[in-house]
């Protein structure tokens, strides 16, 4: 049984979404947003009616339109539609968004509770500063989704560029759908087609009215998710010269192969011939904190012990060693900081990784 047969309507599909959030094929389009999480349907925004809007525990946002497509013209509607709401909620503030969200259908009253008790939630003021300034920029995930969807991206251009000052990242998606005899439900995401965040634009003033223009190919400096964007502002935030720190660290390590990754954090990982998973020497949240703890869930305890000892001395900390928890502590249980590593440990941090590399190597000879 498919979606668009008479059978279910768009409020089906919509509820499918926001009840299970996990559909979505978010790790394809933004892959450091992580986990999404249902904020309201059909909330209000001064355009109309988002069908569904959602969260991440990082203050990301996400805007969902469905449609059962039937033709051209309605599936070029609905993404302007949809580009339309992006440049409604650029115009709230957080007090406002909120308000909104809460008119919505299965609302909470307060946004902060939705992500409360996640484990990768920031805390509450910083995820109203990082809401906030998403909102102003504009930065946000706007998803059309329905069946039978056909890539349009020369017809869909225009409405694009129209938009070139929001920060937005736009993403087609069709959703399959097939129901079993018992009324099991499988739903297959594709993504069809996205775009990259559109990072700046040129201002022109003609006959008095501004327009803002995308600036030519020439002049960009490479294309960028909303993702990784908002990481290197959100350790900016921490401290201005953290990124270049990042950055010349991360650069450091590219000679012995271990590359960046960014999920909903920034992974540090290498790839070897013989190892069935990237060895990962840890990772940077957004909040700043840093866990080398995935070296441990794959190496053994002669590899990971030496480099967390390594770590903890660099920070005068400690090793933690529980059962299912493993990781380096400052102050007794605290996570470290990044900006405790970089760049004062630079060049230790380096080494240190360089001998888990050779030592991992030597011992697959």
């Amino acid at each position: 049984m498919r979606l668009g047969n008479g059978v279910h309507d768009e409020g089906w599909l919509q509820a499918l979404i926001h009840d299970h959030p996990a559909i979505l094929p978010i790790a394809d389009i933004e892959p450091g947003f992580g986990d999404l999480i249902a904020a309201a349907r059909e909330v209000p925004c001064g355009h109309g009616f988002i069908d569904n809007l959602y969260l991440t525990p990082s203050g990301d946002i996400v805007l969902v339109e469905t449609k059962l497509w039937r033709n051209s013209q309605m599936r070029r509607e609905v993404v302007a539609q949809a580009l339309d709401y992006v440049s409604a909620l650029s115009r709230m503030g957080y007090d406002v968004f909120e308000a909104a969200v809460a008119r919505g259908q299965e609302a909470p009253a307060h946004l902060y509770d939705l992500v409360r008790d996640h484990p990768e939630a920031l805390e509450e003021a910083e995820f109203i500063d990082t809401v906030s300034l998403n909102l102003r920029r504009g930065r946000m995930l706007a998803i059309v989704l329905g069946d039978g969807i056909r890539t349009e991206t020369e017809a869909l251009g225009d409405l694009l560029q129209s938009h070139a000052g929001a920060h937005f990242t736009f993403a087609l998606v069709e959703l399959a759908t097939w129901q079993n005899p018992a009324g099991d439900i499988l739903a297959v995401p594709s993504t069809l087609a996205r775009t990259e965040v559109i990072e700046r634009g040129i201002v022109r003033i003609e006959g008095g009215t501004a327009t803002v223009h995308p600036i030519p190919a020439a002049a960009q400096q490479g294309p960028q998710s909303i993702s990784s964007a908002e990481f290197w502002d959100m350790m900016a935030k921490r401290d201005p010269s953290l990124p270049a720190a990042i950055r010349s660290f991360l650069s450091a390590l590219e000679p012995l192969g271990v590359y960046p990754d960014l999920k909903a954090s920034l992974n540090l990982k290498l790839d070897l011939p013989d190892q069935e998973k990237p060895v990962n020497f840890g990772f940077i949240m957004k909040n700043g904190t840093f866990r080398p703890s995935p070296l441990a869930w794959t190496q053994p305890e002669e590899v990971w012990r030496p480099h967390f000892e390594e770590l903890a001395g660099m920070l005068g900390g400690t090793v933690i060693d529980e059962p299912n928890n493993k990781f380096v502590a400052i102050n007794g249980r605290s996570t470290p900081r990044i900006e405790q590593l970089l760049p004062e440990h630079h060049g230790a941090w380096v080494a240190a990784i360089e001998r888990v590399v050779r030592k991992i190597a030597a011992e697959a000879i």
